[in-house]
């Protein structure tokens, strides 16, 4: 866990869904005068964004309290739920009416008083909505923004809106249908895309066009001439230079000239840096072949509570010319639900070949040799039209839950699956919690990061 200091520019803060709907039910239950403690991890990344800081929270009290039953102890490292919880920091919630705005009787005002230990403190409003201040130090510092990774996706920000972007002319259609609430919000999210090529290109275009904050690019493959018949904005002499797939991305956004920051990671979700720093964005979209990345993505965004859609195609030719398959989906995975691997969207054994083929070659090819294993899908057919439709589904589906729009609710919506043989569109619901995953809700940093050998310091 980082040290926390005074050296906090930027604190946002991010709740499971379950525990934000267990927090309402409670409060509502007893009423304002009480409060309901927990704890949450943090996360620091030094020298990305200077300063910022994301704490998530991963426990919470059976009971809510009232101020009367609490003295100095109670917020301290030394209580039992953070004897139960090593590494974490105290949070409170307690229901907040318009004549709180003060905050007479809240326990930050009694941390002043009593020298308790750095403390979040969250008001609940009656209509669920949460805003917040960092107490440590003797220093009060607002919670900037906080995130509820649930089938809606929530998302409360104290910050400024960047009108350059909200203002911009070629956003206003998309506020005559979405609204302006929504039009502010897009601008102040921060979106990583992991894979640039097949889906990830569409995804990374839609994604600029809807004017968000900042996009965020991984991949560390470079153009080739087989993938200008699939990657916007790609040309032969890219292919001919053998340029990185981000800066191919990055280069056409930064001369389109539109408000929306974009930064270029050149590596891989093996690489401590680049899954650090994807921990620090709000919604994640995976757009992989390999079922360890898509499996590494999954554990990072329960880590760090971060809403994740996952696309995949699957197009199969016979060899002659003729199709005998095409279909994709988009899964919508939130922390706490059901994992891909729960959804047989990606295997184990696939896992172990692909992690086999990465540490040792000679291994892996020996083992293929031998049956041991079946081996790594190399390449797959691949269609422009059909993985923009894909994308084009995800970011629908991205949409609908910051601004509920469907006939159903979000929480009926699990997976997108998409047949265009038959052709057939359906839905289906989240699947059973994943029980391994569970257990690291919200967590935030351990070591090994996300407890994870290969992403050890």
């Amino acid at each position: 866990m980082a040290e926390m200091k005074n050296s906090i520019a930027s604190l946002r803060l991010r709740i499971p869904e379950a525990l934000y709907q267990k927090t309402l039910s409670m409060l509502s239950e007893t009423g304002k005068g009480n409060f309901l403690s927990g704890s949450c991890g943090w996360t620091r990344i030094e020298g990305l964004q200077g300063g910022e800081v994301v704490t998530c929270v991963h426990t919470l009290a059976d009971k809510a309290m009232g101020y009367g039953q609490t003295s100095t102890d109670d917020l301290t490292p030394g209580t039992s739920i953070q004897k139960q919880e090593r590494g974490s920091w105290p949070i409170v919630f307690y229901l907040m009416t318009d004549s709180d705005g003060r905050k007479e009787n809240s326990l930050v005002q009694r941390s002043l008083a009593y020298g308790f230990a750095p403390i979040l403190e969250v008001g609940v409003r009656p209509d669920g909505e949460m805003s917040g201040t960092f107490f440590s130090e003797g220093s009060l510092i607002p919670i900037d923004s906080i995130l509820i990774p649930g089938s809606d996706i929530l998302f409360w920000v104290r910050a400024a809106v960047d009108t350059a972007i909200v203002d911009a002319d070629q956003n206003k259609r998309f506020e005559q249908s979405f609204g302006g609430k929504t039009r502010r919000l897009m601008s102040l999210l921060r979106i990583g895309v992991v894979g640039v090529s097949g889906t990830g290109s569409p995804v990374s275009e839609m994604l600029y066009r809807l004017g968000i904050g900042e996009l965020v690019l991984v991949d560390d493959d470079c153009i080739e001439t087989k993938n200008l018949g699939r990657i916007y904005n790609s040309s032969t002499l890219d292919a001919q230079e053998g340029r990185l797939k981000v800066d191919v991305m990055g280069d056409a956004f930064a001369r389109n000239g539109l408000p929306t920051r974009v930064r270029r990671i050149a590596g891989t979700t093996n690489e401590r840096r680049v899954v650090a720093e994807l921990a620090q964005c709000d919604i994640l979209f995976g757009c992989m072949d390999t079922h360890s990345g898509r499996a590494l993505l999954n554990r990072l965004a329960t880590f760090y509570l971060i809403p994740y859609f996952d696309l995949g195609v699957n197009l199969r030719a016979d060899g002659q010319g003729g199709i005998t398959g095409i279909c994709g989906a988009v899964h919508y995975l939130k922390p706490g639900g059901s994992s891909l691997l729960g959804r047989r969207a990606i295997t184990l054994d696939n896992i172990a070949a692909e992690d086999l083929k990465r540490t040792n070659p000679d291994m892996y090819r020996q083992q293929k040799e031998e049956k041991y294993i079946t081996g790594v899908v190399e390449e797959q057919p691949a269609v422009i039209t059909v993985n923009t439709m894909i994308a084009s589904l995800a970011l629908n589906d991205f949409l609908a839950r910051l601004h509920p729009y469907r006939r159903i609710t979000n929480s009926e919506i699990g997976c997108i699956r998409v047949d265009l043989r038959e052709p057939l569109i359906h839905c289906e619901e989240d699947g059973p919690i994943d029980v391994g995953l569970a257990r690291w809700v919200g967590r935030g940093d351990v070591e090994p990061f996300l407890n994870m050998p290969m992403l050890a310091k």
